[in-house]
């Protein structure tokens, strides 16, 4: 099972976020190398019909496949299944995973598969212990999703729980933010590959306001993402869909965290100030308190869920 927490950066030094990290921990291993990845499904999305994801990660010589099957990605916490196999050919082989993943379909979806689109980027790898006993394998990421000619950046920093609390990796995450913009990020690598290449709709905005923190960070976090890629007559719609976000989580706020709820209700007054919104709030994530405010309510949500 594999557990982690996905944050996106933004004009971040790698170097000096990498040196903060190893300031935070004890380092136990760390490298640096670059991944080709290769995403396979069938031409009608089979795989996909079933919450899964299959790729092909060549690290220099060594090719492995790796099969992600169903589980929950919320609020930038991402637990699913996960199997690796070594793969010698050029596709993907079904039939090294477990059987009852496919039953009879498996014949029929191999000689479908096909690859849907790319990832290339450098990864620094650094495994840490922390102060309680935590294992993390940290993952600074940098590159490109590749998909019909287009492309889009991949710039972020992963957060793998290999032993103890994850809670531990969103208290490390709290301390990297004071100095670096990091934020959540909702979607994977696969989620956003789909996507550039047509073949995933973009997620819909929500335009009601939220009546519980966990509610409102998750449409924080869509109604972002839609307004940073929105085309310029949707603008407007989609600057809306945030604010109303913004000011939810306000009042839901500012009783018990009064400096967020007026930090999420200034975010919210900037945008409606902006004459593009979208340029905006690309300036609002080059801040690290845009983040800070996300990593607090994330605590605030897990903290509710365990009853610490």
């Amino acid at each position: 099972m594999e557990i982690e927490l996905k944050l996106l950066l933004t004009d971040v030094d790698h170097k000096a976020l990498a040196d903060d990290l190893k300031s935070l921990a004890k380092v136990r291993a760390e490298h640096t190398q670059f991944l080709t990845n290769q995403y396979f499904d069938t031409p009608h999305l089979a795989l996909r019909a079933k919450q899964m994801g299959l790729r092909i990660r060549q690290k220099g010589e060594f090719r492995e496949q790796t099969l992600k099957t169903a589980g929950q990605s919320q609020l930038g916490l991402h637990s699913r299944p996960e199997y690796n196999r070594e793969v010698h050919g050029p596709l993907p082989d079904l039939s090294a995973f477990p059987s009852a993943l496919f039953g009879d379909e498996l014949d029929g979806l191999q000689r479908q598969l096909a690859e849907q689109f790319a990832t290339d980027f450098e990864r620094h790898a650094i495994e840490l212990v922390l102060g309680d006993g935590t294992e993390l394998e940290v993952a600074l990421d940098s590159g490109l999703i590749k998909a019909k000619g287009r492309t889009v950046a991949i710039d972020e920093l992963e957060l793998e729980l290999i032993r103890g609390d994850i809670v531990q990796a969103l208290k490390l995450a709290q301390s990297l933010g004071q100095r670096h913009c990091l934020r959540l990020g909702q979607a994977s690598k696969a989620a956003r590959g789909y996507r550039l290449a047509g073949l995933q709709p973009e997620p819909q905005l929500v335009t009601l306001p939220p009546e519980a923190l966990e509610q409102g960070l998750v449409a924080w976090q869509t109604n972002e993402g839609v307004l940073l890629s929105a085309a310029e007559e949707f603008e407007i719609q989609a600057r809306d869909a945030l604010v109303t976000q913004f000011s939810g989580l306000s009042q839901l706020l500012m009783s018990s965290h009064p400096t967020e709820a007026i930090r999420l209700a200034s975010m919210g007054q900037a945008l409606m100030d902006a004459k593009s919104p979208q340029n905006r709030l690309s300036q609002l994530l080059a801040k690290p308190s845009y983040g800070q405010i996300q990593l607090t309510l994330l605590a605030l949500v897990m903290n509710a869920q365990t009853g610490v």
